[in-house]
């Protein structure tokens, strides 16, 4: 099976359902071949994430860059999301699944294994265990529960690339000078994305 697009390290006006893995076990299917991964910048005055335009334009990367060499600790973080499709049966729902780097390294060593055996993730029925309920303590463990039967779902996918869309420098520049986010935000459809989970964010 080919890895493309499982780089981990690389770097909307629809409405989207999230996964939410409570404590015990998750049934889910893939619905994508590989994640979306995009870099975001969270921002504690709105308790909301911005998608980033790229380091070489993003204003906070700018900020981010003159405060390290400064030796003055960062306002901002630069983090790494990864998110694909999914169905959830314990919800009956396609949602976006969006979790860290780790659990995606584990969920990629799942498709090599499926992979071994001629088949890909969108063919399996996948367990996934959650443990702990904090930012320390929370572990997953992702295990093939059988073959998935029949067609994978196709109402309720979501455009990634399109939902996730990277913000604008004017209107990153517009939030740092201080303007109210729904005013700045306000010609683009409203959100289902959840306010950022340090869980699922890989900082840098």
């Amino acid at each position: 099976m080919s890895t493309a697009g499982w780089d981990l390290d690389g770097g909307s006006g629809t409405k989207a359902e999230f996964t939410k893995f409570p404590v015990g076990s998750t049934r889910i299917r893939i619905l994508d071949d590989a994640p979306h991964i995009r870099w975001v910048h969270w921002m504690q005055k709105f308790k909301r994430s911005i998608n980033c335009p790229g380091m070489k334009v993003c204003p906070i990367d700018d900020i981010i860059t003159k405060e390290k060499a400064n030796g003055i600790t960062p306002t901002y973080n630069r983090g790494r999301r990864y998110a694909m499709n999914i169905f959830n049966y314990e919800t009956g729902k396609v949602e976006i699944m969006e979790q860290g780097k780790t659990f995606f390294e584990d969920l990629k060593l799942v498709m090599q294994d499926l992979g071994e055996d001629k088949k890909s993730l969108t063919d399996a029925v996948l367990r996934i265990r959650r443990t702990g309920t904090g930012k320390d303590d929370t572990k997953y463990r992702i295990d093939v529960n059988g073959d998935a039967e029949g067609d994978a779902p196709t109402e309720g996918l979501i455009d990634l690339s399109d939902y996730f869309k990277p913000h604008s420098v004017e209107q990153i520049t517009r939030l740092l000078n201080g303007e109210d986010w729904d005013d700045v935000m306000k010609s683009e459809a409203p959100s289902d994305e959840p306010d950022a989970d340090d869980e699922n964010i890989e900082v840098k």
